[in-house]
């Protein structure tokens, strides 16, 4: 008879045990800049960029001086982009970034913003790069650009999910334009409800990573894609996916029932619009894993670093979150285009 279940051999049980304590270590750092938001997301995520802006120069393989040149270009442009927004705010007001706290939600809170001036720079300087070094040739100019665009998006997505919610529910206190510093600054975290959806965004793709992994580990036996990631199966994408879609619906409708949405417009009333982004949120996901193990498959390396036992580097461990934040910021702006609620309405 045909075994149902796959044996699970010793180094799998260990690399899980691996896996399961560095996850928790992630927890613990994560959801305390998550919850409490502000200033401490923003360095969270400024520490993400960097780790980022390292890994991709390192799975490049690059050798010798050019490869210091490069960190440092990359770093520079991964930040800027990043960033951009806010420091674009801060030199228009005139004032230091501790006087405007709610630059943090004006800048991120809108929209995705990146700059084209900087895109064009970075763009002249790589290809100046590729035209003077032979080492650096024309594949890794687009390779860089590429790779800083994507974390650039995904990140300043994240900010998106993170910031404009708090400024929604504060709205109140939204006048003229401009988020009292007080309201800000206070001790007391008044807008818990402004996290809930990123956490909607986490779950959906925690879940959908889980569920892959676990099903596929269990039962597993047709392979997806064995040339760019032989490890994945279709059991273990239906899994992910059922599991993702259940988990993250099932936290917004909570939330709405509960009369605390994770955003005005998902009450109960427009729940489908939650189960259409519930259901493209772990296929999405799952593209930004291949993308990434296509990238590693390309440069010959298993991970993008070694800096989170079990799981790789950041960026093995964003891949999918950084696809996923930047799909569901882009649906809840159109969203709130085609629904004709202009986003300012609700503080955004």
């Amino acid at each position: 008879m045909k075994k149902i279940v796959n044996d699970i051999s010793a180094s799998a049980k260990k690399s899980l045990l691996t896996r399961t304590l560095t996850a928790i270590g992630l927890v613990a750092v994560t959801v305390p800049c998550l919850i409490l938001g502000g200033w401490y997301f923003l360095f969270f995520s400024v520490v993400i960029a960097l780790v980022g802006a390292y890994e991709i120069v390192k799975a490049s393989n690059l050798k010798g001086l050019i490869k210091l040149l490069v960190y440092f270009i990359t770093i520079v442009f991964t930040l800027g982009i990043i960033f951009y927004p806010l420091f674009a705010d801060n030199v228009s007001r005139g004032k230091s970034l501790s006087e405007n706290v709610n630059l943090l939600y004006s800048s991120f809170g809108d929209e995705i913003n990146l700059s084209i001036m900087l895109i064009t720079f970075m763009l002249c300087i790589y290809f100046l790069i590729s035209f003077s070094v032979e080492q650096f040739n024309i594949a890794y100019v687009f390779y860089f650009v590429t790779m800083i665009l994507v974390i650039a998006i995904g990140i300043q997505s994240l900010l998106f999910l993170r910031y404009s919610p708090f400024i929604c529910w504060g709205q109140e206190d939204y006048i003229g334009g401009k988020l009292s510093s007080t309201v800000l600054s206070s001790n007391k975290f008044k807008y818990w409800q402004s996290v809930f959806l990123s956490i909607y965004v986490i779950l959906g793709v925690t879940f959908n990573d889980m569920g892959a992994y676990f099903i596929g580990l269990l039962f597993g036996k047709h392979k997806m894609n064995e040339r760019i990631s032989p490890k994945k199966t279709w059991e273990g994408f239906i899994g992910g996916v059922v599991l993702s879609i259940i988990a993250s619906t099932l936290f917004a409708l909570i939330c709405a029932v509960a009369g605390k949405p994770i955003l005005p417009i998902f009450d109960t009333n427009k729940l489908y619009y939650v189960i259409l982004i519930s259901i493209l949120m772990p296929l999405i996901s799952d593209i930004g894993d291949f993308v990434f193990s296509a990238v590693k498959r390309t440069f010959g390396v298993k991970d993008f670093s070694n800096l989170l036992p079990g799981h790789g580097g950041v960026l093995d461990r964003i891949d999918s979150l950084i696809f996923a934040a930047a799909l569901v910021s882009c649906l809840i702006i159109f969203i709130y285009l085609i629904e004709g609620a202009p986003l300012n309405e609700f503080g955004f």
